[in-house]
């Protein structure tokens, strides 16, 4: 179905996307769809379908661009939780937030959640089950979508939405002033955390104060960040989601370059990566030592922390976190 490119291109509510490499799994503010390339493992010893090969630096650049209620994004924040523990200061692991700009909201919300004229078509390419249905589900989502109350709205008129919603996209500046806020980037990771532990899309705006005082914040001075600094903050994440052509979370970008590329990835989950000396499986790519190997091969010089080897996570389904996103 057709949906309007404005910077960082967010999917909305009724648009439902089959293919080979996407499933649809869950409808938030809009459909929420994974890009399951993952599926399946070969030996560590195997040749590797693809060579990670990076720009060296002193200090490497290791952003990940996620949305701060994207499942996918959380468990890849999970692997980098320990990689950040080790390596501290010695690379420059940042978050960066995914946000979609709305310049005219009517002209948006049309484009971007089907054509009630193509429903026969949608019927029959099985995304509906009738044209009814069809026709109902796209008007009701047009008609949600055109809420401004889920939108951050400038005094300009410009809207910024993420896609879950609106208290996704009012967490998503309350991170960013927090990572601001402190030097101690450790204390940042504690209260991402605890809002991943005991927050949702739901609850943010109710649920994030505790968190951020658990985690040592000054709550107050990201209230006043949020309200003084917000719409500034996002329109510097949209840049950056623009200038690296981001627009899935999780994304991991590497003094430059996509972690892992596209060609690390094979359909029926037997790709593998050789970074540095070692081989990766498909379904390991977001593992805690094989992004800390990748950081670690971008040095000019590698630092000791880089010998250590960092344990693979509890993770329910490897393969599918292993390349799951929010879209």
């Amino acid at each position: 179905m057709p949906s309007e490119t404005k910077n960082v291109t967010i999917p909305s509510s009724a648009v439902v996307f089959f293919s080979t490499l996407m499933t649809v799994t869950a409808f938030f503010a809009g459909y929420l769809f994974f890009q399951l390339k993952a599926g399946g493992t070969v030996t560590k010893t195997a040749i590797a379908s693809d060579t990670f090969e990076v720009t060296k630096s002193d200090k490497p650049e290791f952003q990940f661009y996620v949305m701060s209620f994207c499942p996918y994004g959380n468990q890849a924040e999970e692997a980098l939780k320990p990689v950040a523990e080790l390596l501290k200061d010695k690379a420059d692991i940042r978050p960066q937030y995914i946000f979609n700009k709305i310049d005219n909201l009517d002209t948006y919300c049309k484009s971007s959640n089907g054509d009630v004229s193509q429903c026969a078509a949608y019927v029959q390419q099985q995304y509906f089950t009738n044209v009814d249905e069809c026709k109902k589900v796209i008007n009701d989502s047009v008609a949600k979508c055109m809420d401004e109350k889920s939108y951050i709205k400038a005094s300009n008129g410009t809207m910024y939405a993420s896609l879950h919603g609106r208290m996704e996209a009012n967490q998503d500046i309350r991170e960013l002033c927090a990572w601001n806020q402190t030097s101690d980037k450790m204390q940042w990771w504690k209260f991402i955390d605890l809002v991943n532990t005991n927050c949702s899309s739901t609850n943010a705006d109710t649920c994030w104060e505790q968190q951020a005082k658990d985690a040592g914040f000054d709550t107050a001075k990201i209230t006043e960040c949020f309200n003084n600094e917000g719409i500034a903050l996002v329109e510097k994440e949209i840049e950056a989601t623009d200038k690296a052509n981001v627009s899935g979370s999780p994304t991991f970008i590497l003094n430059g370059a996509q972690f892992p590329g596209d060609a690390a990835y094979k359909n029926d989950g037997t790709g593998s990566l050789k970074i540095g000396k070692t081989v990766f499986t498909q379904d390991q790519y977001r593992t805690p030592n094989a992004i800390k190997e990748a950081i670690c091969a971008a040095f000019k010089k590698a630092p000791k922390e880089c010998k250590t080897e960092l344990a693979n996570l509890d993770t329910a389904n490897t393969a599918a976190a292993a390349a799951g996103g929010c879209q």
